[in-house]
């Protein structure tokens, strides 16, 4: 009885042991995916399968066996975890297979690469082109491979760069190694990356002219055949007449002895030019103004140098002078030839305007004209020499402030410009005249000098008559009262010659004895006082004169032997002796020149000596000076372009 109850007992727990672990047989595998489902490779080279066994869901199943086969293990073998090796050429189908289901991947197998070659092995790209490099494989047997992966390397990507198909770009000049690898298997290639090559050369600018000693500046451009700019090329520069012109390997072009020259700027074989004409000024005549000053050479060129802010210069003007002053005023610091091609006998500078003559006796006026002082009927300035109207036929022009006049051939006074004072001598003070009307009175002159306000005349006689502005006593007729039409120098005098300044009048008897009248404030009058006169007073020092010139607050005068002297302001060196001291009385002009002529100015002096050398000094912050610079000087120094 016992027995029979223990087997019972054992027979229930077995049923009670399947009740509690009811998991069923496993899910089985429906379907293997073998990847890559397809892959090349060569003899002797492996590739790694994966088999993915999968249920009816899709769902991935793990940990399921999985066997491997291949369709031919001459041409590959596979591992028993899928591990694939190429042993021969051709094709195989590798299996896997788990619980009755199986997965494919097809095999080719290649011969290895043994070698690449690059072609062309040398070649040669410009800048910023391109060049198409080949790598061919080859087997042991050099038989021709085809379809094996390629890539590319440049030795130098700053000189050349190499795309992933063997397009080579050149970067810049030099040379670089391209190498093509296929299966460990390398070929190359050298590539040089030359500059494009200069097409044409462009000298700018194609024409100047420079002064004697002087020098301008040329520019070479390089371009290629399509017009594009080439930089850091070598450029050579000569010069077909060195008499004339020499230029430097940097293309600064300086002007040795008058004359033309053609400059050639040459790269790679390519040339351009430029025409060089080099002038030698020779001045017979200068005269100051404001703060500028003109003149005209023996073949009746004129020049102009100084402040060009209101285009006294008659030209266009590159310096600039007084920088920190609105930015900077317009100015050449050395000669600058007037334009329009005139012939000129005589010049004179004003204070932003310059009259002159041609050798027809025709009046041009250029520069300021607010109010009319260029005499052609408008109030227009010009930076270039316009037409005095009326057609006028003249012997001499004198340009002041703002206002001009001139002598026709019959010694008639004609007068142009401001007028609020009479300085026009028309016998009425007004606002302004645009064109030239004849100062009254019927008067015959010989000469004609313009100042800030006033203007003086002499007659056939000698006698000198003055009108305008009288506030210091600048017409010497004894009173301070302005006067619209001429009015007699008193004293009885002779004068040879008389000349209006700022605010006084200086003449020259014709026994060259110097007479000034006006205001002395700084001693212009020269009579060792400062004290105005309304009468002349002698210069002091009894020195007998051949010419004399009133600037502004200062005079002027060569002796009979060509020595210059000055006296008034000296605050910018305009008495030229070496100091900034005023003088109340005449002071030689320092460095032993012998001059002809002189002409007193705002603040500075320009004089020709009688070899025709002209040399200015005092104030030079707009280039007044015509030294090439903007320091002011003491002393003489010389224009630069002369000979």
């Amino acid at each position: 009885m016992a027995r029979i109850l223990g087997r019972l007992l054992a027979s229930a727990a077995v049923v009670l042991l399947l009740t509690c672990n009811n998991e069923g047989p496993p899910t089985p595998v429906a379907s293997v995916t073998v990847t890559p489902p397809a892959a090349t490779i060569a003899v002797g080279v492996i590739v790694q399968l994966t088999a993915t066994t999968r249920d009816a869901n899709a769902k991935a199943l793990t940990g399921r066996t999985v066997s491997w086969t291949s369709s031919n293990t001459a041409v590959a073998t596979v591992s028993s975890t899928g591990l694939v090796t190429g042993v021969a050429p051709g094709s195989s189908t590798i299996t896997a297979t788990s619980e009755g289901q199986s997965g494919t991947a097809a095999l080719t197998v290649l011969l290895p690469v043994a070698s690449v070659t690059v072609t062309p092995p040398t070649t040669t790209v410009f800048v910023g082109q391109t060049a198409q490099l080949t790598a061919t494989t080859t087997d042991a047997n050099g038989n021709v491979l085809t379809g094996r992966v390629v890539t590319w390397a440049s030795s130098n990507t700053t000189v050349a760069t190499v795309s992933s198909t063997g397009l080579v770009t050149g970067v810049a000049a030099g040379s670089v190694t391209i190498t093509a690898t296929s299966e460990t298997k390398s070929g190359t290639a050298t590539v040089t990356v030359n500059p494009v090559p200069v097409a044409s050369v462009t000298v700018t600018p194609p024409t100047a002219t420079v002064l004697l000693s002087q020098t301008v500046q040329l520019t070479a451009t390089t371009k290629d055949a399509n017009g594009n700019v080439l930089t850091g090329r070598v450029v050579t520069w000569a010069s077909s007449n060195t008499a004339a012109a020499t230029v430097s390997s940097t293309g600064l072009v300086t002007g040795v002895g008058g004359g033309s020259a053609t400059i050639t700027a040459t790269s790679e074989t390519k040339g351009g030019t430029a025409q060089i004409t080099v002038v030698s000024v020779v001045l017979a005549t200068v005269s100051a103004g404001g703060a500028h000053a003109c003149g005209v050479t023996t073949s009746g060129a004129a020049y102009c140098w100084g402040s060009n802010n209101s285009g006294q210069l008659g030209g266009p003007s590159t310096d600039a002078c007084e920088v920190g002053y609105y930015g900077g005023v317009p100015c050449s610091l050395t000669p600058l030839a007037v334009a329009g091609g005139l012939t000129l006998t005589v010049v004179s500078a004003g204070n932003t305007h310059t009259c002159g003559l041609t050798t027809s006796r025709a009046a041009y006026c250029w520069g300021d004209n607010i109010w009319g002082e260029l005499g052609n009927g408008s109030s227009t300035g010009s930076g270039t020499p316009v037409a005095v109207v009326l057609g006028l036929t003249f012997t001499t022009v004198s340009a002041g402030n703002a206002f001009s006049c001139g002598l026709t051939t019959n010694g008639a006074a004609y007068c142009w410009g401001y007028n609020a004072v009479g300085q026009l001598g028309t016998g009425s003070a007004f606002s302004y005249s645009t064109v030239p009307l004849a100062v009254a009175g019927g008067l015959t002159f010989t000469t004609v000098s313009t100042g800030d306000s006033h203007a003086c005349g002499l007659t056939t006689g000698g006698a000198a008559y003055c009108w305008g502005a009288n506030g210091a006593g600048q017409l010497g007729d004894g009173t301070t009262t302005n006067r619209t039409t001429p009015v007699v120098v008193v004293g009885g005098l002779t004068f040879a010659a008389v000349t209006a300044g700022f605010d006084h009048t200086c003449g020259r008897t014709t026994s060259g004895v110097g007479y000034c009248w006006g205001d002395n404030l700084r001693g212009e009058l020269g009579n060792a006082s400062t004290t105005n006169s309304s009468t002349p007073v002698a210069v002091g020092g009894g020195l007998t004169f051949q010419a004399m010139s009133a600037g502004v607050v200062y005079t002027c005068g060569l002796t009979t032997a060509g020595a210059a002297y000055c006296w008034g302001d000296n605050a910018v060196g305009e008495l030229g002796n070496g100091t900034t001291t005023n003088s109340a009385i005449p002071v030689a002009v320092t460095g032993g020149l012998t001059f002809a002529a002189v002409s007193a100015g705002g603040g500075h002096t320009c004089a020709r000596t009688t070899g025709g050398t002209v040399y200015c000094w005092g104030n030079n912050a707009d280039g007044e000076l015509g030294n090439g610079s903007a320091n002011n000087s003491a002393v003489p120094v010389r224009v630069l372009g002369q000979p």
